[in-house]
């Protein structure tokens, strides 16, 4: 018996177990909205195109009711066999103003989500160029340093050895250089990969 309250408790505080409820609340007070709207607007218009006090009203009397008198009132034998093809049409035309409105809605949030989402594929896109022009620019300016640092220390190993500090010197602040470079070039890629989670 403690199981099943147990079970009772976690299914009824379910995420959509609630959202369900919170669905049935708004479309009952939905529901109410289009039939006044029907009642106060659209029924009082197509009565007074058909003649009529009321949609709801209209009828088709297949057979009257039969009735006889029984000390002096009138009551009814065989009650009248109608078709109420009012009260069906009023429900057809709640019907429609639902799914119209309805259909509206979901169109509307559609729209809003796909212009979300794409703005994030721009967004995205937009970093990745990025992110790949800064890696490129990185990569030559690494192979353009590498280069001038070989050449540079080609040409030093040729000088006299007073020159030689001031080459491992500017050898050091070469690497220094490109380990900036490099770390920021990690940074970037790292931006990117949480950008596209």
């Amino acid at each position: 018996m403690k199981k099943f309250f147990e079970d009772f408790k976690k299914f009824i505080t379910r995420g959509n177990v609630i959202d369900m409820a919170i669905g049935v609340t708004v479309a009952s007070a939905f529901t109410a909205i289009v039939t006044a709207f029907t009642k106060g607007f659209i029924s009082p218009l197509l009565a007074l195109i058909t003649g009529n006090t009321s949609l709801e009203n209209m009828v088709w009397v297949v057979k009257d009711a039969v009735t006889e008198l029984v000390n002096g009132e009138e009551v009814v034998v065989t009650p009248a066999v109608e078709v109420l093809y009012g009260a069906f049409f009023q429900r057809v035309i709640d019907f429609l103003i639902i799914a119209f409105i309805l259909f509206l809605v979901l169109r509307i949030a559609t729209a809003v989500m796909n212009r979300s989402k794409k703005l994030k594929e721009n967004v995205i896109n937009a970093l990745t160029d990025r992110d790949e022009k800064a890696a490129e620019a990185a990569a030559l300016a690494e192979k353009a340093a590498n280069e001038a640092a070989m050449a540079d220390a080609e040409a030093k190993a040729r000088e006299a050895e007073a020159k030689e500090a001031a080459a491992a010197a500017e050898a050091e602040k070469l690497k220094a250089e490109e380990n900036r470079k490099c770390e920021e070039l990690a940074l970037l890629k790292e931006i990117r990969d949480l950008l596209k989670r």
